[in-house]
């Protein structure tokens, strides 16, 4: 699966899901393309730069510190995803946004049998993706429930999934 460079289209096909590729770390992360209202930096975010944004982003998601990742620096630089939905918008710091990716809904992979708990709620699936696998977040967790979540918890079970691609990683190697 290739990633699109922001800014090029493909085929208008009305089939294809379309998401927002970005890595935490060595951590594929997949935002839904209609959710996401903008692609900033933290300077731009923080000196309000968006007229649109200004002063009504509600909260930042800290998705590094939840997968456990302190291998992230924050720098002015550093792109922020901005989310949207209902009125409600958050904002999520990553390390590299990569492009766009549309797919068919059927590539879209279910999850694993040992995401058996509340992460069901926080992810909608998987994608392989560049020879890795891309984690779809949900963007009902990050606009609203997230706000309230368990961090501890939280931070367990996203570990889970960081164990799973680490693992086909090294099956990737192996090959």
């Amino acid at each position: 699966m290739s990633i699109q460079e922001l800014g090029e289209s493909a085929p208008a096909t009305s089939s294809l899901r379309h998401f927002i590729i970005a890595t935490i770390g060595r951590r594929y992360l997949a935002f839904e393309a209609g959710f996401t209202k903008a692609l900033l930096t933290v300077q731009e975010v923080e000196r309000g730069e968006n007229p649109e944004l200004r002063g009504v982003v509600d909260r930042t998601v800290e998705l590094i510190m939840q997968l456990n990742l302190t291998d992230v620096p924050i720098r002015p630089e550093t792109p922020v995803v901005i989310l949207a939905d209902q009125g409600i918008q958050c904002s999520i710091r990553v390390g590299h946004i990569h492009g766009r990716l549309e797919i068919q809904p059927s590539q879209i992979l279910p999850l694993p049998a040992h995401f058996s708990s509340v992460e069901r709620q926080w992810y909608r699936g998987l994608i392989l993706i560049e020879h890795s696998i891309a984690l779809i977040l949900s963007p009902a967790w990050l606009l609203g429930e997230h706000a309230g979540s368990d961090a501890t918890h939280d931070q367990k079970a996203a570990l889970s999934f960081m164990d799973l691609q680490d693992s086909a990683a090294g099956e990737r190697r192996a090959c």
